[in-house]
Parts: C-alpha cells; structure tokens; sequence
C-alpha cells in the first residue's frame, strides 16, 4: 500500500520523478535526500499543492531546484531570502509558500524529519504536513505568534 495515496488527486498537480533523476540531485548535493521526502519523490513527484489562495505557489520542489538552493547556484546564488534560513546547517529547503517565502526540513532526525516555517515548527513529519496542506494549503499562517 503506498503511502501517500491520499494525495494524488485532481486538486493537485504533480510531475512524476525519474530515481535516476533523484540519484542525479544527490550526487550533486553530496548526500541523500530524507527518507520520507525520498519516499515522497518516488511514489508521487514533485508539483503544486492547490488550496484555496490563488496567490499562493504552494510547490513540493524537484530534486533539482533544491539542490541549485541548497548549493547556492544559479538564480539562488544570492538570493537574500536564503540568508537566514542558511544561518542553521541543519535545515533544508523543500517547499515554496510563495516567492523568497520558504519551509524547510529539519535534517537532525533521519526518519521523520519536522516541517518548519522560519523558526516555527509545524509539522512533526512531512507525512503529517502533507495531509494538513491537502486539506488546507495554508494551515502555518494560523500558528505564527
């Protein structure tokens, strides 16, 4: 049974993910991606989570824009918005709220990495944030102090 079947739906737009093309993003980032978003990859891709604001991106990145983040290159090699999210080794990009606006994985558990909006944790897993963003897209806006 996949695990993520839940999400695969007509509210959301997902591009399915080659392993070769994940393997590729790993080599270049020199280490692998988190199991559960690995998972998350290979079972339903990358793609746009639709919710109820049209303003919002919402995007589950591809392997490849993470990496170019993570790594500081192209469009991200200055990008400002980053400063304060690098400041902490242990946090990796993975999601586009909207432009320059980022939620990260924290990278210290290997199996169930935490979902965080700047220093706000939101969600205990990418499995539960999952299933929270599906039912509502912008669900962390209510839980910043």
């Amino acid at each position: 049974m996949a695990k993520f079947d839940y999400i695969k739906n007509s509210n959301h737009k997902f591009i399915p993910l080659k392993e070769k093309d994940l393997i590729k993003a790993e080599e270049r980032l020199k280490f692998k991606f988190p199991p559960e978003l690995r998972e998350f990859y290979l079972e339903v891709g990358y793609g746009f989570l639709k919710g109820n604001n049209e303003n919002s991106i919402s995007r589950l990145m591809d392997p490849d824009t993470i990496t170019d983040i993570t790594l500081r290159e192209g469009i991200f090699e200055y990008d400002p918005a980053l400063e304060r999210i690098y400041e902490e080794a242990d946090k990796l990009v993975f999601y586009e709220v909207n432009e320059g606006v980022y939620l990260t994985l924290d990278l210290n558990d290997t199996q169930r990495n935490s979902v965080h909006f700047f220093d706000n944790k939101i969600a205990d897993s990418l499995e539960s944030f999952i299933k929270k963003v599906d039912k509502e897209n912008e669900y962390f806006f209510d839980m910043m102090e």
